[in-house]
């Protein structure tokens, strides 16, 4: 019934807040034990990813070499923004930033992880609020359709299409399964891939349970509980 994607957001959130505090207390550990050195700049990489809808994704690299107080030359490969890595031409000296007891984390730009720890808050805020709002709309829906399997009457129906969306998925469309019951009242069903359909064609009857509001299809709710 998508309830479930209620709980995406939360998810994301649990996972950005538990980032922002990692990524705190590097700050803090940054105020304490960090040693501002002065590296040269050995090389740079964009690596680019994509999703499942082709969207790219850019990361930005940069490695410098330097040598820590009392330690050996070390070479560091620093994931970093885009105006960092553009602005650090290869054999040119940096500054940076690392920690007295652990050299090879470095910042090259001053309270970078403060920073980012800022902005990781406010976009775990962000889908907290989303979170909420997502249990106000699909959880919501999701338990109307269990009240109306659980509760609702049972009744027959006929298929009388498989209505077009303007949904797709991975540039595939999406298709509502559409009936009329025996009353004459219409409805349609949650978008589906329209192979997965196939076995509803029109003039197939089909069970639905009566909600308060609209009726649903046993496929989406799943059928009800014989001992209910």
């Amino acid at each position: 019934m998508g309830g479930w994607i209620a709980y995406i957001p939360l998810v994301i959130t649990l996972i950005l807040t538990l980032v922002s505090h990692f990524t705190l207390r590097t700050a803090e550990r940054f105020d304490a034990e960090g040693v501002e050195a002065v590296g040269t700049v050995l090389g740079r990489d964009i690596r680019i990813s994509r999703d499942s809808d082709g969207d790219e994704t850019r990361s930005y690299f940069v490695k410098v070499g330097f040598t820590p107080d009392g330690g050996a030359p070390l070479t560091v490969e620093q994931n970093t923004d885009a105006a960092t890595h553009d602005r650090s031409a290869i054999g040119t000296p940096i500054t940076l930033w690392y920690l007295a007891s652990e050299p090879n984390m470095i910042e090259l730009s001053r309270g970078e992880n403060r920073s980012a720890s800022a902005v990781t808050q406010g976009i775990a805020l962000v889908f907290g609020v989303v979170f909420l709002v997502a249990l106000w709309v699909p959880a919501r829906r999701a338990i109307a359709a269990l009240r109306a399997r659980r509760y609702g009457a049972r009744e027959r129906a006929v298929v009388t299409e498989h209505a077009r969306t303007h949904i797709t998925v991975n540039s595939r469309r999406l298709y509502r399964l559409a009936w009329r019951d025996e009353h004459g009242r219409d409805g349609q069903s949650l978008p589906y891939r329209r192979d997965m359909l196939r076995a509803f064609p029109e003039g197939s009857r089909i069970t639905v349970y009566q909600g308060l509001t609209k009726a649903w299809w046993e496929g989406d709710t799943g059928p009800r509980d014989p001992r209910s």
